[in-house]
């Protein structure tokens, strides 16, 4: 019983650690702070990482990735998204996932297409 209170304790502070270095919390906060933040549809608020945001005032994304694919953001809308996905990226000659202009195959997250 003494030691139920360390393990407790333990547990705690190794789920804090792990939910803090996760990419949640930005998220989070990101989608909070800024209308223009957008989560693309394949991915979701514990995987989806930035890689490199806007300058300036907005707190928007320009590409980022998750486990699955790499995404650029192309605008202001959800379906301005566009994604590649990491077994695709392989077969890019010259890939860099922060070039847009290396992307061989690209294809929208949702496209407008699907609304008419």
């Amino acid at each position: 019983m003494k030691y139920k209170k360390y393990i407790i304790t333990t547990l705690l502070l190794i789920f804090l650690c792990a939910f803090f270095s996760s990419a949640f919390p930005g998220n989070v906060w990101g989608c909070l702070i800024d209308s223009n933040y957008y989560i693309p549809k394949q991915s979701n608020l514990f995987i989806f990482n930035t890689t490199v945001m806007q300058n300036g005032s907005s707190d928007a994304w320009i590409y980022g990735e998750d486990y699955n694919n790499y995404y650029y953001n192309s605008g202001l809308t959800k379906e301005e998204i566009i994604s590649l996905s990491k077994k695709e990226a392989k077969k890019c000659p010259d890939f860099n996932a922060l070039n847009i202009k290396s992307w061989c195959g690209i294809q929208q997250a949702s496209t407008s297409e699907s609304r008419k």
